[in-house]
């Protein structure tokens, strides 16, 4: 595989300490393999060299390296989605449930990606369409998840939902969230939705702080539509794509989402199995004890 790789993206979190220093040992390292490498627009100005938009970059690359957080990964896996190109994200944030390496094993990370050892998995985005009075005001994706809720945070929104050919009734709540299995880990879990394993495609609809005890999360297949209505709010209605590209909604609006098509390709780290990062990452255990 490494004799096929001739371009690498950077794309990095800049207020993060160490990108820097991470994008140019990274640099190094791929043009001391002969490997052509570019950082997005705004990394290469921190670096003063020159760089690409990220949408450009995104269509330039091979292999797009991301330095950062899980918010990092979202930017890039919305940046490639649909392209050939795979993502090698690196933690340089807080969490990183999203990425395969640490800082630390950046050289060893990107030896295994450049030699095809580490396998490359593709991600399901999840997608959504805003209709006001019959026609379509926005659309877009999203790695993690698609969240409709009031802008302040406080008051409730209303709306009306339908899935599998069925009225699924009135929820009041603080927000509805439709999760890929990527996004399952994210807002949903801290919510009260499932967790679902990465290879699983489903998208997990939970509902935020409902106000009624009824309203349980729902796991649809790939698919299934979830058809929201906006009934109101006493605040703004957004709907958020991955908590980063936000859209404004209007009492009436129709707004469909399910899982698309398109998907992430991600190189996923053998010795970091799904099941260790739950346990390392999000404090998943058990005692032999307790079990006794």
């Amino acid at each position: 595989m490494s004799a096929r790789i001739r371009r690498v993206g950077i794309l990095g979190h800049t207020s993060r300490p160490g990108v820097r220093r991470a994008a140019q040992r990274l640099r190094t390292l791929l043009t001391r393999r002969g490997i052509q490498v570019l950082a997005d627009a705004r990394l290469a100005g921190e670096l003063r060299e020159d760089g690409l938009p990220l949408e450009a970059l995104a269509k330039w690359c091979e292999i797009l390296v991301t330095l950062g957080g899980d918010g990092t990964v979202l930017v890039g896996g919305r940046a490639i989605a649909g392209t050939k190109a795979a993502l090698l994200p690196i933690n340089l944030g807080g969490l990183g449930f999203l990425t395969v390496a640490e800082d630390h094993e950046i050289a060893i990370a990107l030896k295994r990606a450049l030699e095809g050892t580490w396998p490359v998995v593709p991600r399901r985005m999840v997608s959504a369409i805003v209709r006001r009075r019959g026609r379509t005001v926005a659309r877009g994706v999203a790695m993690n998840d698609a969240v409709i809720k009031g802008a302040g945070g406080y008051a409730a929104v209303h709306l009306r939902l339908a899935a599998l050919g069925s009225d699924l009734g009135h929820l009041v709540a603080d927000g509805l969230i439709a999760a890929t299995a990527a996004g399952s880990t994210a807002y949903s879990l801290s919510a009260g939705g499932p967790v679902l394993a990465p290879d699983v495609d489903a998208m997990v609809v939970t509902p935020v702080c409902a106000h009624s005890i009824g309203n349980r999360p729902l796991v649809l297949g790939p698919g299934a539509d979830l058809d929201v209505k906006v009934l109101g709010s006493f605040d703004r209605t957004v709907l958020l794509f991955d908590g980063q590209e936000t859209v404004d909604l209007a009492v009436g609006d129709d707004v469909r989402i399910h899982l698309d098509r398109t998907s992430v390709r991600m190189y996923q780290n053998p010795d970091r199995p799904f099941a260790r990062s739950l346990q390392k990452k999000l404090g998943w255990q058990g005692s032999k004890k307790r079990s006794m």
